[in-house]
This record gives C-alpha cells, sequence and structure tokens, in this order.
C-alpha cells in the first residue's frame, strides 16, 4: 500500500469515527425519554359482565427528534375473569432504544347484586289457637353462588297456644355480603263457637239510631268528628288503610267511637280472590287499628256488604266467609237505612233526606254513609239535629248490637 492509499483511508476512518461521534452525541443529548400515563386506579365490573381492557398509551419524546412524541408499542401481562370474584393486576411495559417504562391496573370483580328470596307457601296465615303450624320455608338463589337456600336464617316464633301476631323473619346473605329479607306474618286465634244472631244480640229500644261511616278515615272525617262531638253523639266507623289520614282512627276511639274493621285495600277482585286473601286483608286493618288504638275490634263490615255481588267471580265465597268471620269471633254488620251517597246522589239535602225518612221508618237504624264524601258529612248536623228533637237516641255498635243482616246473594 503505498503512502496515499494509507493517507486516504486513515482520513476516511478518521470522518467516520467523527460522524460517529457526531451521531453519538447528538442522540444523547437529544435527551429521549418514554412517557406512559399511570394506571393506578382501580377498575371495577360486575361478575358475569364482559370486560375489553384498554391499555395506556406510550409515546417517546425527544429534544430534537420526537419532539412531538412519537407513539410505541404497549406490552400487556396479565387478564381478567369476570366469571369469577376477585383483584386482578394487568401490567404494562414499553420500551425504546435501552429505555423502559411500565404501569399497572388493578380490576376488581365484584358482586354487588343481592339474592332473590321468595317464601313458599302464603305469607300470611291464619289458624286457631291449637292447630298445628308447618312453616313451609323459603327459596333462595344468587347471581353467583346459585341456590343458597340453605344458608337462609329464620328469626321468631309461633306460640300457636296462644293468641297472638307472630312475624317470622328469613334473612339470607350471599358470599359478597350481599342480603335480602321476607316476612311471614301468622296470626293465631281463639276459635268462638258461632251463636245464631238472636242469642247475642241486645235489645237497644225504640228510636235507636247508629250512625256507620264506610271507607275512611278521609278528609273530611276531622269535620265529622267535629259535629258528632257538639251533639255528643257517638258513631262507628269501619275503616280503610288510606295512609295519610290514620291517626284519626286515634282520635275515633279517643272520643268513644266505635273503630271496626271495613277493609285495607277495598279492593274486591283481591279480597275475594279467595279465603285466605280475604283474611289477609282483614289482619293488615286489624292491625293498623291495634297499632292506633291499643287493641283490637272484632266489629266489621264486608266491602259492598254480606249481600253483594262483586265477589260472583269467587262462587259461594260470600256464603263461606260470613260462617269464617263469625267463627273467628268478629261480629258483621250491614245497614238498613242507605243515605244514597254510594251514587245515587250527590246532594246533601238528600241524603239528609233520605237518611231521616230511613229513620222514621225503623225502630232501630243502622245507617250507611261515608265520611270520603263531603256532601254525606256535610248532612250529618241536620241528620242528628232532626233525630235528637225527635226523641231517637244515637249508639255506637258493640258486641251485641242488631246487625242488620241481609240475605247472602254468593
Amino acid at each position: 500500500m503505498n503512502r496515499k492509499t494509507l493517507t486516504i483511508l486513515i482520513s476516511v476512518s478518521v470522518g467516520i469515527l467523527l460522524l460517529a461521534g457526531l451521531v453519538f452525541g447528538f442522540l444523547t443529548l437529544n435527551n429521549f425519554h418514554i412517557e406512559m400515563p399511570s394506571q393506578d386506579a382501580l377498575f371495577a365490573v360486575e361478575v358475569g359482565s364482559e370486560y375489553t381492557d384498554t391499555p395506556p398509551t406510550a409515546k417517546v419524546f425527544g429534544k430534537w427528534i420526537h419532539k412531538n412524541g412519537k407513539q410505541i408499542e404497549v406490552k400487556s401481562e396479565g387478564s381478567v375473569d369476570t366469571t369469577k370474584v376477585g383483584s386482578y393486576t394487568l401490567n404494562y411495559s414499553a420500551s425504546y432504544k435501552g429505555l423502559f417504562a411500565q404501569a399497572s391496573k388493578t380490576v376488581d370483580v365484584i358482586d354487588s347484586v343481592a339474592p332473590v328470596m321468595t317464601l313458599k307457601g302464603k305469607d300470611s296465615v291464619s289458624l286457631y289457637i291449637g292447630e298445628q303450624f308447618t312453616d313451609d320455608g323459603a327459596l333462595a338463589t344468587d347471581n353467583y353462588d346459585g341456590d343458597i337456600s340453605s344458608k337462609i336464617n329464620v328469626i321468631g316464633t309461633v306460640d300457636t297456644q296462644k293468641a297472638g301476631d307472630y312475624v317470622l323473619k328469613y334473612e339470607v346473605k350471599d358470599s359478597s355480603g350481599n342480603t335480602v329479607s321476607l316476612e311471614r306474618k301468622v296470626s293465631v286465634r281463639k276459635k268462638i263457637e258461632a251463636k245464631p244472631i238472636e242469642e247475642i244480640t241486645a235489645d237497644p229500644g225504640q228510636k235507636t239510631v247508629y250512625l256507620t261511616f264506610d271507607d275512611g278515615p278521609g278528609p273530611y272525617t276531622a269535620k265529622l268528628l267535629d259535629v258528632l262531638a257538639k251533639h255528643n253523639v257517638k258513631a262507628t266507623f269501619f275503616v280503610t288503610d288510606k295512609g295519610g289520614y290514620n291517626d284519626l282512627i286515634t282520635r275515633m276511639a279517643n272520643e268513644g267511637h266505635a273503630v271496626a274493621i271495613h277493609s285495607a285495600t277495598h279492593t274486591y277482585k283481591n279480597i275475594y280472590a279467595s279465603e285466605d286473601a280475604f283474611f289477609e286483608d282483614l289482619n293488615r286493618m286489624q292491625s293498623i287499628i291495634k297499632e292506633k288504638t291499643g287493641k283490637e275490634t272484632y266489629l266489621m263490615r264486608f266491602p259492598g256488604g254480606s249481600s253483594n255481588l262483586v265477589s260472583s267471580f269467587n262462587k259461594g265465597i260470600m256464603t263461606r266467609l260470613t260462617q269464617l268471620v263469625t267463627e273467628r269471633g268478629y261480629r258483621y254488620f250491614d245497614w238498613n237505612v242507605t243515605s244514597g251517597d254510594a251514587g245515587e246522589t250527590t246532594s246533601t239535602a238528600q241524603v239528609a233526606k233520605n237518611v231521616i225518612n230511613g229513620m222514621k221508618s225503623h225502630s232501630v237504624s243502622v245507617v250507611l254513609q261515608h265520611d270520603i264524601k263531603s256532601f254525606s258529612v256535610n248532612a250529618v248536623d241536620e241528620i242528628i239535629t232532626w233525630g235528637l228533637q225527635n226523641g231517637y237516641t244515637f249508639k255506637a255498635c258493640d258486641m251485641t248490637s242488631p246487625t242488620a243482616h241481609h240475605g247472602i246473594n254468593n
């Protein structure tokens, strides 16, 4: 190799080395770094649902090269099994020319859905003292645990030797701590030997009037109570569950009026669907009366009266119910004087006229009115004033009062 060739080779080598040094220095001084957002936040998904992970994005930035950032590949490790409750960690990593970045995410698969529980048998049971009570139990299923009926806990007991209202509470908890509960009410009653009405009916005397009011308490009941108080007259209220007016039941009792059961719901298709349905409704109203007055009542009136035909979709039910309520110690009342306020008229004057004419026609009058009708309530002052001026006595019903029973049509 001659001197000239050697000189050229040396010059080229030096040039390459200088260029490499410049490139290396340029890249080093460019100060590359990777940016990948942190994934520290917890993510929760419901068990059994679908989960599609969205990894974070990563970009490499330099001082001169990739000044605006270049997106680079992010690798993921780990998986989420949404069929199993638990915590799952997903790891992410990204690299570029010897640089490395990482992040992680925790995904919690949770079960926040409460179990579904149903009672076997009826949720309201009535029986007599001494009869056997068998708890039908309950069934429970959970979206995650499946059948958990064996985990149901029953709280409460029923003493069939003692009259009273008993509550059995059923509770169940799934493996995630979600709970649900249901109640079954059991009423134990003393069986009373039914006697003919005439054997337990006392003679109240001539010109006796029993003013009775159905379907309340309602927005006009307080006014009615004021009218009765003004004349010192006692009446009978066959009450329903009107919610916002139930405190007036307490006032009725405190002022000496008879509080009697009409119906909690007054929904014919439900209460006359079966004997059990009827007594479930009756027991509900009984419980409200006891809560508001401190004692139970055994005075009652069938919705529609004992002669009603609204129950005809269930053949013979009124025949059965009139016997059953009597066996259970209740005394049911119909009426022999109607005010016409149930659809015949909306006139206060006509209501007063109907009742007064009915009183004239009976030595003992059981009058039907509705204290949820303002025009009917407005007639009461005139009715009482006329009655007192003409020698009538007004009384509240009791267990010996005449019942004015209708004929049973179903």
